[in-house]
């Protein structure tokens, strides 16, 4: 079976594929879509705009009020279009690319702290084998209601939600803490010494060190930025949910992955993400999901890969990986962010340094 990790899968493709049918002509000029669809298309610009996040709330109150009239949410749904559920001729391509649009969007939120700390998380129910506009597309309108009235039944919990929400605000904090620590870089300073803890041995000098400092710092304030604007989505990948290909199964099993030709701030949470592990080098969850947050962000803002995990030991001190690629690895970042913001326990820097 050929891999489900292509281009047309990522999430930018669907992110397109949803704004251009938010965006289509041809929606029912009734109530209440003559008003929510130009507050949805205003919402899907080069990508979510989160001063009109609450068009987001605006459509999941309106299949609330008006599903019952309409027979279910998924005749809602269909009402969008001029359909009905006991309609005898096949949608239209660009009725269904509607329909899925509006799917998708009734199952993405928009989580922010105070107007900070904002995170968009598409959480398509788990039935779906693929994205939306592609489980829709040229099936009857009976294979379709029947497709969004299975339920309700997210990817992410509520909870789950709050998880990753409450991550990249942990995230974001670590993160400007270590940029204040990056401040003082002197020789015998607490920030040395973690530069050396993560990305030196005996023979690193502290020049390098003090250069390395100013390859972090403009990466770092690029994930700060990114975290605390808005514009970060997570998800899963939904074409791999059930794919047998080797690659997939192993990206589905990871904590999260990111896919660096994604022009849009993409972070994909797998089944590793929620799955406690006594090889994490965090044992509380939130420091644990806060980790993954930092590392995936770092492979986006960064340009940082996968050479070594914290779990496996990755102390140069001690042999198992080089100062050279020690700089270039995602969780020798991620540690160094978090330890530069004493998020780190004596025990955790243990296991990090030597493995566990």
């Amino acid at each position: 079976m050929p891999s489900q990790l292509t281009k047309l899968n990522l999430f930018e493709a669907v992110y397109n594929a949803t704004s251009e049918g938010v965006k289509s002509k041809g929606y029912a000029k009734l109530d209440p879509w003559i008003v929510l669809i130009p507050k949805l298309g205003t919402l899907c610009d080069t990508t979510f705009e989160a001063t009109h996040a609450s068009s987001l709330e605006d459509l999941r109150n309106a299949t609330k009020t008006h599903s019952g009239k309409a027979g279910s949410y998924g005749a809602f749904l269909l009402s969008s279009s001029g359909l009905s559920a006991t309609s005898t001729t096949a949608p239209t391509e660009e009725q269904t690319k509607r329909i899925a649009a509006l799917e998708l969007l009734s199952h993405t939120y928009f989580h922010s702290t105070k107007g900070k700390e904002a995170v968009w998380i598409v959480s398509v129910p788990k039935h779906y084998t693929a994205w939306p506009h592609v489980e829709l597309a040229n099936k009857p309108i009976g294979t379709i209601l029947a497709t969004l009235d299975i339920g309700g039944d997210e990817k992410f919990s509520f909870a789950d939600r709050r998880h990753i929400a409450t991550a990249a605000q942990t995230g974001l904090a670590w993160t400007q803490k270590a940029l204040i620590a990056l401040d003082n870089v002197k020789s015998g300073s607490s920030t040395m010494e973690k530069l050396k803890r993560w990305f030196g041995n005996g023979s690193t000098t502290e020049v390098e060190l003090t250069n390395f400092a100013d390859t972090l710092r403009p990466a770092l304030r690029k994930i700060a930025v990114k975290l605390n604007g808005g514009t970060v989505i997570v998800t899963d990948l939904v074409a791999i949910r059930t794919s047998a290909n080797v690659n997939d199964i192993k990206a589905r099993r990871s904590n999260a992955f990111v896919a660096k030709a994604e022009k849009q701030d993409v972070i994909y949470i797998e089944e590793g993400f929620f799955t406690p592990s006594a090889r994490n080098v965090f044992q509380s969850s939130a420091g644990h999901w806060a980790r993954i947050m930092v590392h995936e962000m770092t492979h986006r803002e960064g340009g940082t890969v996968d050479k070594r995990y914290g779990w496996a030991g990755i102390g140069p001190s001690t042999g198992k990986i080089s100062p050279t690629d020690a700089m270039v690895n995602a969780d020798s970042w991620a540690i160094f962010v978090a330890d530069a913001a004493e998020a780190m326990s004596k025990t955790d820097i243990e296991r990090a340094t030597n493995g566990v």
